[in-house]
């Protein structure tokens, strides 16, 4: 797909604000002289969290879905103290998932609020970033600005004890109403694209707090409701990719009953639920039945079974892969094509004369273009980082390929263990993407990664046995004894 079509694509899914289909879609790319066909498409709607799929190639934007639509939350006691929030997670799913929270802007009574800094602690931090998950919580802190000093890459990911994050400053709203702790702050998605949020001020302090008031019955019977549409989903859906996509489908296909002006909050809802919780997805966190393990595979996914290989990821070639193999070599100043191919495909997969000569002759035109311009001293610290998460990569591969079950085999092995093998393939592929460009990461980006890639390498020594014991007892019972 070429960069004008890609560009095109981003600012429709950004802005547009009605549902769409794919065939409309393509002939506006039609129409202003972009070739790309309908399966490419449809196969790019499909795959882009920007966008809903309806039914009968159907789409909406996450943008249509969220604007103007409306949440709350309660800020702290802390928070109220110092006359601030901190967005943190508590805007998911209603606003751009790759926008940080420090950059979003929030309006109140057409006032845009300023930034002021919240002093706090790292356990008030995680509690403020928890949606994202443990796993990733300290990532998205350190992204703030108010952190940029602490280069908690190089710490492990620790957090100090205290801390500052950026927050919204809410002295103009103390300045017009009597705002206390135990008040609410309604949010309007005003524009999803840019990133602005409208605020309303609630005020439930001065109620007598003996009372039942019929927000308080409405906001129990919006817990309620937010509890059945979850657990549907979890059965219908399975564990999303995220959090932010399993509460994304709930609020935008509940948006009706769910976005009222007596709404509750995630954070409250997860503090009461007694059967929504979040449970542990192999390294990851996902919200799901609580107390009970996440499955690699259930009802969401019963078709898989009957496909070989198709439960985890399965391997693909795509380009930046490909060129990762290739500089691997040129940075290990070898010239073997042979090799490469022995490391793309692994020997569990068989390749017909015709394949291997067609794959032969696209790695050899890649490496042909790659060596001309390949710098071996500027490659020298990414090349020795890549190196060692290909090793890994193939590892993993070969194990992807080893474990191919059919049909019920895939549930006699170990669930909390094959989820992580799916998770640790996905993420060397997403490190190996970002590695295959030849710009040199950041100081912080490559401490972070080199981290990262030491937990997947562990991670992996850990699985790995369980796994294969798992697959020979999976391989006896394939024997009768006559």
């Amino acid at each position: 797909m070429s960069v004008s079509i890609e560009n095109f694509l981003t600012n429709f899914l950004r802005t547009y604000p009605m549902p769409f289909s794919a065939k409309d879609l393509l002939a506006m790319l039609c129409g202003l002289g972009h070739k790309i066909t309908l399966a490419e498409l449809v196969d790019f709607l499909d795959n882009d969290g920007r966008a809903f799929s309806l039914q009968k190639r159907m789409y909406i934007t996450r943008a249509a879905s969220f604007t103007n639509q409306i949440f709350s939350f309660m800020p702290t006691k802390r928070e109220i103290d110092q006359k601030l929030f901190v967005p943190g997670d508590r805007l998911m799913p209603f606003v751009d998932f790759d926008m940080l929270s420090y950059s979003l802007d929030f309006e109140f009574l057409g006032q845009k609020l300023p930034q002021k800094l919240f002093s706090t602690d790292c356990n008030v931090a995680r509690d403020l970033f928890c949606l994202y998950g443990d796993e990733f919580s300290a990532q998205y802190i350190s992204s703030d600005p108010a952190c940029k000093n602490l280069h908690i890459a190089e710490n492990g990911f620790e957090l100090p004890f205290k801390m500052n994050l950026t927050g919204i400053s809410l002295e103009p709203v103390f300045d017009k109403v009597d705002f206390k702790y135990g008040d609410r702050i309604l949010c309007r998605v005003y524009d999803w694209d840019k990133g602005i949020i409208e605020i309303i001020p609630i005020l439930t302090h001065k109620l007598n707090a003996l009372q039942i008031s019929n927000e308080d019955v409405e906001r129990q019977r919006w817990y309620e409701i937010l509890e059945d549409a979850l657990l549907e989903s979890f059965d219908r859906m399975g564990p999303c990719s995220s959090i932010e996509e399993q509460l994304a489908n709930v609020f935008y296909e509940h948006r009706r009953e769910l976005c009222v002006p007596n709404c509750g909050s995630v954070h409250e809802f997860l503090s009461i639920s007694k059967k929504v919780g979040m449970e542990l997805f192999g390294v990851e966190t996902r919200l799901w039945f609580k107390g009970q393990d996440v499955p690699a595979v259930g009802k969401w996914n019963e078709d898989l079974k009957e496909q070989k290989g198709r439960v985890i990821p399965f391997f693909v070639l795509p380009d930046y892969l490909i060129d990762c193999y290739l500089k691997d070599q040129l940075y290990e100043k070898k010239d073997n094509i042979e090799e490469v191919i022995d490391k793309l495909i692994p020997h569990e997969i068989p390749l017909s004369k015709e394949e291997k000569d067609m794959l032969t002759l696209q790695i050899t035109n890649r490496n042909a273009i790659l060596r001309k311009n390949y710098n071996w001293f500027a490659d020298f610290e990414n090349g020795a980082l890549r190196h060692r998460a290909l090793n890994l990569f193939t590892e993993v591969g070969s194990l992807v390929c080893e474990l191919d079950c059919d049909n019920k085999e895939i549930d006699q092995l170990p669930q909390q263990e094959l989820v992580t093998l799916s998770q640790l393939y996905s993420h060397i592929s997403h490190m190996l993407e970002i590695l295959s460009d030849d710009s040199d990461c950041e100081e912080d980006e490559a401490c972070a990664m080199e981290l990262s890639l030491e937990g997947m390498e562990m991670n992996f020594e850990d699985i790995k046995p369980l796994l294969i014991s798992a697959l020979d007892k999976v391989k006896k019972n394939r024997f009768n004894v006559i």
